[in-house]
């Protein structure tokens, strides 16, 4: 069997092999003074990997990769304006359901668009992935579509092989690429340290390839690629007695290590959908009261204070999976008002962590907004979204508040007390996770975290910008709204 001449560069060597698809890759220059997304496919000849490493290396032009017969990964795409930026715990918490517990996120390029990777533990069956990826996050009642949510691999249409006609699966830009605005977030969307290099990205992989659980994900990808061929069906096929005893076996023994979370929650979920025949409300119940009465919970289940989240997945997961037994098959799985239950839970979990706080006199509205997010289990954003129930200067408060804060501070602890008050009293919260201890400045809405900063009209650089790493400079092009998309094939 010959051997691929991969890059000496182990950096190299382990992006190849990741993308290692050659065929039909995208191009598209990349300017100095702006992002240019006029995509061409290369159809004459296939990249081969030391070609693709420096192809990655060239701050000229942006490459794109599309998938093979297998892969090893899967990628969800957010566009910078999707309102799907604010689900992004509800996209992971789906990505959970089929196995794919650890992910890597990243801003794609200066238009702040966002991308999730899902390392796979092996390869798998492309259009398998592709089915189980819309799938596990149409169960959420999130809806793919074109520049707003994506899945890549998609799951294609097939070709007339017979005439010698093939489609491609969707391609999707190479991870941070220099001089394209890339880099590596936390889970609050910001650039973390050494967010621009390409090692730390590739240690996530192969930590991310060591949590996903390749048994759960099989299965899933299992589940998924029949769904896609069942289109009816009245009444569950194969040996159902059997099906129906090896899930109460399971059940039954309860947590025995671990890490066995989501696979437990998940056979309740079928058992409560399937052979009891529970809607939506009744199964997130059944699946929390079961849950927690199985043994070994108390003991090895690491997510007890997130049970109900995770029940609540699982049970639309299992609702869009599954049907009771003997019942019509299920046709139509669009969701309606899903985001309107998901805010009005969330504005329940509010006025209960106000009531739960009771009265606590003396607090700023910093020190509020930490503890009801906590309490609420919400973020920063939902809670101001909901200020009428907590917020002094919008409603009735529940708890008294600290109305003010000295004229003259003495010292710079209340200096930047008073700063935060004075921006969190009009709905800026700050941006790190660290209450803008260490913040520089706070831009007016959430989504221009994104853009790189400016010169001296209003910036942080002045014209020369700031050096944001190695063979790196910011601001390298002017800030251009929605000049970068993601290529699509």
């Amino acid at each position: 069997m010959k051997q691929a001449l991969h890059p000496s560069h182990p950096h190299g060597a382990k992006l190849t092999q990741i993308f290692g698809y050659g065929w039909k890759w995208l191009e598209a220059p990349l300017e100095e003074h702006n992002i240019n997304t006029a995509w061409k496919t290369n159809s004459k000849y296939r990249f081969k990997p030391r070609v693709l490493w420096s192809a990655w290396q060239d701050p000229k032009r942006v490459i794109g990769v599309r998938f093979g017969s297998s892969t090893s990964y899967g990628l969800i795409d957010i566009d910078h304006n999707s309102p799907n930026l604010e689900r992004i715990d509800d996209i992971c918490g789906a990505l959970e359901t089929i196995g794919i517990v650890r992910t890597i996120i990243l801003r794609s390029s200066f238009s702040g668009g966002i991308h999730i990777y899902c390392p796979l533990p092996q390869h798998f069956p492309t259009f398998s992935v592709a089915c189980a990826l819309q799938q596990c996050l149409e169960a959420q009642g999130l809806q793919i579509a074109p520049g707003q949510l994506e899945c890549f691999p998609n799951v294609k249409t097939y070709g007339k092989w017979w005439d010698k006609q093939f489609t491609e699966y969707n391609g999707h830009r190479l991870p941070l690429q220099p001089m394209t605005g890339a880099c590596v977030l936390d889970e609050d969307l910001n650039p973390i340290s050494g967010a621009y290099d390409l090692a730390l990205f590739l240690a996530q992989w192969d930590n991310a390839v060591l949590q996903n659980d390749a048994e759960t994900i099989g299965e899933a990808l299992t589940i998924a690629r029949a769904n896609r061929r069942r289109r009816y069906r009245t009444k569950a096929s194969g040996p159902v007695e059997d099906w129906k005893n090896d899930l109460e076996v399971i059940i039954a023994e309860g947590w025995t290590d671990h890490g066995q979370t989501n696979m437990l929650l998940k056979e309740i979920a079928t058992y409560g959908r399937v052979f009891k025949g529970l809607g939506s409300s009744e199964l997130v119940e059944y699946i929390e009261t079961t849950a927690t009465s199985c043994p070994g919970f108390e003991q090895w289940c690491r997510h007890q204070h997130q049970i109900h989240r995770k029940a609540i997945s699982w049970a639309m997961s299992a609702s869009n999976y599954y049907w009771p037994l003997g019942s019509t098959p299920l046709r139509d799985r669009t969701r309606v008002g899903v985001n309107k239950g998901r805010a009005e839970e969330a504005r329940e979990r509010i006025a209960a962590a106000v009531s739960e706080l009771g009265e606590q006199i003396g607090l700023t509205i910093s020190e509020l907004v930490k503890r009801l997010t906590k309490a609420a289990q919400t973020s920063a954003q939902t809670l101001y979204k909901n200020a009428d129930l907590w917020h002094p200067e919008r409603s009735q408060p529940a708890m008294p508040v600290m109305d003010a804060i000295p004229r003259v501070p003495d010292t710079p602890e209340q200096v930047r007390a008073a700063i935060l008050a004075s921006l969190e009293s009009v709905g800026n919260g700050p941006i790190t996770r660290l209450g803008g201890e260490n913040e520089a400045c706070i831009f007016e809405t959430a989504d221009l975290k994104f853009k790189p900063p400016q010169g001296q009209e209003g910036g942080c650089g002045g014209k020369e910008g700031i050096s944001t790493g190695p063979g790196l400079h910011w601001p390298p092009m002017e800030w251009q709204e929605g000049a970068v998309g993601d290529c699509h094939a």
